[in-house]
């Protein structure tokens, strides 16, 4: 799906939209990130997460929703149709299509980008957090309902280091807002054929990628981009940016990641975060963003329906062994992909060990990003945003 342009909506608005509270100053006064002359999202159960809305009664999500008339329940379907973290237009039947766009000019503000190709919404799970307080986002086709969180990081980023390759192996130093990263292409599994992948910055896009899954089920690749020690001998990513680094040393340790998915093919989109002491991994702890169908994690599930400190959603819990190193792997169940995330890592390391999952090791290692590919060919998926931020 194309971008939605403003001006080529215009036509479709005679009607404007006002609050109940009264007549609105400026885009956004009461900073719930819609314009005031469409609405006001809803938040019903005071999570301070705006709620989502099935418009169209197919049991799937549709997006954020928007109360148009002033009573409390939300009717439309709120669209952020130029990528800026802004909420500029509103669907009413649920087909991703803006019927009315603001004629409110929003505040300056950096616009984030929708990725590559992206769409302006769609189906999906989450909502847009109404005062900053974190939250699931997302751009891009297919993409879940909401905008960034006012203090999101993602979309921010000044990109340097660039490269594109074929080679199996390949990596490049890459950088956002000065801060050194390291781009791996990844192939490593026992089943990879063959990969066309080009980067810059923490942003790549696999272009394709050929492979099958190998005997032990392991996946074809995982191009992967990542700050700190990571990989099989260890490298380490360009710069300092701060890691690794001891757990008992850490603040928080937070990190974002924006990335545009293509068709239903066998791939993830998972955080990939090492443990270890001394420099030497210890343990695995991962997020998972998608979960394709026809996989599974590693190990065997051991909770569903979990919730995690700080972080929107519920998770599936599934624990285990990979080559005799433990591992935790959080997941979105199957069919409620997102894709757009940020947390702080250490909500999902203390929630692991206070369900006594274990997670051995004194140190982050290193925080990845990237989609690891079973089975392909797969093409044109991306990794659009990544941040790793150390305190």
């Amino acid at each position: 799906m194309r971008p939605l342009l403003l001006t080529s909506l215009f036509a479709l608005s005679p009607v404007v939209f006002v609050l109940a509270c009264g007549s609105s100053s400026g885009f956004d006064s009461n900073s719930d990130r819609i314009a005031d002359d469409l609405g006001d999202t809803v938040d019903l159960n005071g999570d301070n997460i705006a709620d989502d809305i099935d418009l169209n009664a197919d049991g799937t999500p549709d997006g954020v929703g928007i109360d148009t008339n002033g009573d409390g329940v939300a009717d439309a379907v709120g669209l952020d149709t130029d990528c800026d973290g802004w909420y500029d237009a509103i669907d009413t039947t649920g087909d991703g299509v803006a019927e009315f766009v603001t004629r409110l000019a929003p505040p300056p503000t950096v616009t984030t980008g929708c990725g590559t190709d992206g769409g302006t919404g769609g189906t999906g799970t989450g909502g847009a957090p109404i005062n900053g307080s974190g939250g699931v986002t997302a751009s891009g086709g297919a993409a879940t309902g909401g905008g960034p969180p006012i203090d999101s990081q993602l979309g921010l980023g000044q990109y340097s280091g660039t490269g594109n390759s074929s080679e199996r192996y390949a990596q490049g130093d890459v950088y956002r807002n000065g801060t050194g990263y390291k781009f791996i292409a990844n192939g490593w599994g026992s089943g990879w054929s063959s990969h066309s992948i080009s980067w810059n910055g923490t942003s790549f896009n696999v272009a394709s990628l050929n492979g099958s899954q190998g005997g032990d089920y392991s996946p074809a690749g995982y191009p992967t981009v990542f700050c700190g020690q990571y990989s099989n001998p260890p490298i380490q990513s360009a710069g300092t940016c701060g890691l690794p680094a001891a757990i008992s040393s850490l603040t928080t340790l937070k990190t974002g990641w924006r990335w545009t998915a293509n068709g239903n093919g066998q791939y993830n989109a998972a955080w990939d975060i090492w443990l270890g002491n001394g420099g030497s991994l210890s343990s695995y702890l991962m997020v998972w963003l998608r979960d394709p169908p026809g996989q599974q994690p590693a190990g065997s599930a051991a909770g569903a329906n979990i919730t995690v400190a700080n972080v929107p959603g519920t998770w599936t819990v599934w624990t285990g062994n990979v080559n005799g190193i433990p591992i935790v792997n959080y997941i979105k169940p199957e069919g409620q992909d997102i894709y757009e995330l940020e947390f702080d890592v250490m909500d999902f390391y203390r929630d692991a060990n206070s369900r006594g999952y274990s997670l051995p090791g004194s140190q982050i290692l290193s925080v990845a990003v990237g989609f690891e590919v079973w089975n392909g060919p797969v093409t044109n998926i991306a990794s659009n945003d990544f941040y790793v931020d150390v305190n």
